[in-house]
């Protein structure tokens, strides 16, 4: 399944020592979901943290005109609904359960209690709150800035790396047309450009990267900013 967003992003579970981890799961209430069924709905002002137990959960909306926009898939040790504890805002995204999935969700009090207590809970939080802005910039870039050709081999390619023992990409077209915002016609015209350049495969519910090596000088050759590297921008 396509992510727009969390391909890069470190999960809770990695950034906090397995003891206060285990503090904060027996905080929580566990709470077991059906496929499709909802987690939190767009617009639920209920504070609260929650961190994925088990499955897999999927983050985005449905507009007016009935059409899903899918933002992030979220698995093990993934956490959200940061900013309903401190700043109380809504939450933004439709939030729903892909297969049988468990959701440790800890009310605000209760979190609140142990995050006074301790500050590596902050950074953790801090630290994720940063991957996802940072993203989320360079996706913005990206889309005023790069074709729809462009953004959809990146999108791929951040996509593919997550599964380098596979490169395979289970999703359905009309699931990346929705995850960038555009038709079905004009993903179908790009996906096929990329694979006449035998750079993906397409097959029934997934696309194959063919060389994750080669997709990325490819996306590399036509970015039209300069690169990022872990330490800053790059000298090249």
């Amino acid at each position: 399944m396509i992510d727009l967003l969390n391909a890069s992003v470190p999960k809770l579970s990695e950034l906090l020592k397995p003891e206060l981890l285990a503090t904060l799961q027996g905080l929580a209430q566990v709470i077991q979901y059906h496929e499709g069924q909802l987690v939190h709905q767009r617009g639920d002002p209920k504070p609260g943290l929650s961190i994925v137990k088990a499955g897999r959960l999927v983050a985005g909306n449905i507009g007016m005109d009935g059409s899903i926009l899918t933002t992030s898939v979220l698995g093990t040790g993934d956490c959200f609904g940061e900013f309903t504890l401190f700043v109380g805002l809504p939450r933004t995204h439709d939030i729903y359960s892909h297969g049988a999935s468990e959701v440790y969700q800890v009310p605000r009090s209760r979190f609140m209690a142990l995050f006074a207590q301790e500050p590596q809970l902050a950074e953790a939080l801090l630290a994720i709150a940063l991957y996802r802005n940072h993203s989320l910039l360079e996706y913005m870039d990206n889309l005023r800035r790069q074709p729809l050709l462009y953004r959809t081999a990146q999108l791929l390619l951040s996509n593919a790396k997550r599964h380098p023992e596979t490169n395979v990409i289970e999703c359905l077209q009309d699931q990346l047309a929705f995850t960038l915002g555009v038709s079905r016609v004009s993903i179908g015209k790009v996906l096929n450009k990329l694979q006449a350049d035998e750079l993906i495969q397409l097959g029934y519910r997934k696309i194959i990267v063919n060389d994750l090596e080669r997709l990325e000088a490819w996306v590399a050759d036509r970015n039209l900013l300069m690169p990022l590297t872990a330490s800053g921008v790059g000298s090249e």
